[in-house]
């Protein structure tokens, strides 16, 4: 008669040798022995009011399937093993006598547990009241949790699915259209790629699964095609090929395709009056705002550009210190979202018959670390006083080079001039 799953199993552990084998057939696993199992172990004995008598069972899904055992009383003869009636722990072997039917007297493909079938069960040490009325219900218990395969007629001790992270990268290419995937198979801590990790990687958009990649070394990456523009985010699921690890789905990682409208603002017109030497140095004239257009993609980056000018008037005597005109550039904003300045960089010219040496170019991020940024600024051009009214006319190409994957919009920063004499 089935009966169902009780909560009374007990604290222990159930240890058998070898810990896989098969119904018979030695081919299929490492136990040849007509019974199951060559021993049993157990790590602790019978609670006292269960020491009547003990037998082992096999249940599947909380339901009996049958005996595996003959029943063992207190008269079990000692060169058969220790039954665990005495409260010490258990052990039984087949050392003394082969055919042992206390270790077990039947293989899982006896026609009396015909209902077992492929997956996991429970192999069930019992401690009973009494040995003439054995209650599968009230009774206590260790338990073992062990795999079967009714079509290979193998058996093998369960062992956890070990834990699994999965980490996904996602980006644009120089190509329109194009976005690629890249995922990892890790530790649970994400630290470390497990290379031995075997099966493949679903990457989905939602719950659509736009490619399924088979993992090498604990890697996956795909390439998408004709991905429409706008923002599109992904995630990537790993499903083991076997039960040594466990399945995990990673953090979802976005894009943006599209054009990136990038027109920047700078606010200049800085007038500084330094010493007197015979006259005033001046910035005269710069331009309010400087428009770098739409950002086009090339070369991996969005690139853009416009013209800024300035004009220095120095009326200062021909002793006075060398001036510089420099310029800082802050970050780009579109409401919440931030454009590093570091991406702007500029090539300085003095104009035909100015008295003024051009600043050195400085290029982008990422060709220089900081771009226009950098603390302090960078120079657009340097000049000395010869006579009185000496006017320099200076200009500066604005290049932006944002990432590829910048969001769209319009954005504006603020870039200041300062002239120092």
């Amino acid at each position: 008669v089935a009966q169902s799953a009780q909560a009374d199993q007990i604290a222990g552990t159930i240890t058998v040798t070898g810990t896989n084998g098969s119904t018979g057939a030695a081919a299929n696993g490492s136990n040849t022995d007509a019974y199951f199992l060559q021993n049993i172990a157990v790590s602790v004995g019978a609670p006292v009011g269960y020491r009547g008598a003990s037998t082992s069972q096999i249940f599947q899904g909380g339901v009996l399937v049958g005996n595996i055992s003959n029943l063992r009383t207190t008269s079990m003869a000692s060169t058969l093993g220790t039954n665990g009636l005495d409260g010490n722990p258990v052990f039984m072997d087949r050392s003394v006598t082969a055919s042992n039917n206390f270790v077990s007297n039947k293989l899982l493909n006896n026609a009396a547990l015909s209902t077992l079938v492929s997956g996991q069960f429970e192999y069930r040490y019992y401690f009973h009241a009494l040995s003439t009325a054995l209650d599968l219900v009230n009774d206590k218990y260790v338990s073992l949790t062990m795999t079967y395969n009714a079509t290979a007629g193998t058996w093998a001790v369960y062992t956890p699915a070990t834990a699994t992270s999965t980490s996904l990268t996602a980006s644009t290419t120089a190509n329109a259209g194009e976005v690629a995937l890249a995922a990892s198979v890790k530790d649970a801590g994400g630290t470390a790629v497990i290379p031995a990790a075997a099966g493949s990687i679903a990457f989905k958009e939602g719950a659509t699964t736009v490619a399924t990649v088979v993992v090498a070394a604990g890697l996956a990456s795909t390439t998408l095609t004709g991905v429409s523009n706008g923002a599109h985010t992904y995630t990537a699921t790993f499903t083991p090929s076997n039960a040594v690890y466990a399945t995990s789905t990673s953090a979802s990682a976005s894009v943006n395709l599209g054009a990136l409208v990038a027109p920047v603002s700078t606010t200049s017109n800085i007038t500084v009056t330094v010493g007197n030497n015979g006259g005033n140095l001046y910035l005269t004239s710069a331009s309010s705002s400087v428009n770098l257009g739409t950002a086009t993609p090339s070369g991996g980056t969005l690139n853009a550009s416009g013209t800024l000018n300035a004009v220095v008037t120095d009326e200062r005597q021909v002793e006075a210190p060398t001036w510089n005109l420099s310029g800082i550039v802050g970050n780009f904003t579109k409401g919440a979202t931030v454009l590093d300045g570091k991406y702007l960089g500029w090539t300085p010219a003095v104009a035909g018959g100015s008295i003024g040496t051009a600043g050195p170019v400085v290029l982008p991020a990422p060709a220089t670390t900081s771009g226009l940024k950098v603390a302090g600024g960078s120079v657009l051009a340097t000049g000395n006083a010869s006579y009185a009214g000496t006017v320099t006319t200076a200009s500066a190409l604005l290049q932006l080079k944002a990432p590829l994957g910048t969001p769209a919009g319009a954005y504006s920063a603020t870039l200041t001039l300062t002239l120092i004499g």
